[in-house]
């Protein structure tokens, strides 16, 4: 081979070589910006479905410590809380599954909110036995109104993690 045909193999090859190599950090580049807005969609979709979660939660229980004060009675708390529940509300399923998939680091947060939960049924269902036995249920009223005020440091903790990880994202 003469030099003028190696100096063209030589051009020709870092023209394809360079082609290639930007092809690659293109895509590169073009898959890292779709992953990162897929996961901040997926995120803004578990802060909204813990919001409405956490909402729903506090809502549904406001009139119980009317009950446990007796300035309503049983059957009338009961019909406010199903009228509060009459649609059906997947947000639980929802950051559950999000969480599950995508954001396993923020299980322990969510499942602050489930406990919270939990611990609000604990009384209430205690709190029935109660009246049913037809006894004072006064002292109900002060640890329920803190469980459900603890409602919104749970949900803030929670979304706390959350706007962390967000920033991670991009």
């Amino acid at each position: 081979m003469i030099a003028i045909e190696i100096q063209l193999v030589i051009s020709i090859a870092t023209i394809l070589s360079s082609g290639v190599v930007s092809a690659i950090v293109t895509h590169k580049l073009s898959t890292g910006h779709a992953e990162r807005e897929f996961r901040r969609k997926k995120l803004e979709e578990l802060f909204m479905a813990v919001h409405t979660y956490c909402t729903k939660l506090f809502t549904a229980n406001i009139m119980w410590p009317r009950v446990m004060r007796g300035e309503i009675d049983y059957n009338e708390g009961l019909d406010i809380f199903m009228k509060g529940h009459g649609e059906k509300d997947t947000s639980a399923e929802t950051a559950i599954m999000l969480i599950n998939i995508y954001f396993p680091e923020l299980r322990p947060g969510l499942d602050a909110i489930f406990q919270r939960r939990d611990q609000i049924n604990r009384i209430q269902s205690e709190f029935k036995r109660t009246y049913q036995r037809d006894e004072p249920c006064d002292s109900f009223v002060r640890p329920f109104l803190a469980e459900l005020a603890a409602i919104d440091t749970d949900e803030k903790n929670l979304t706390d993690e959350l706007f962390r990880v967000s920033r991670d994202v991009k």
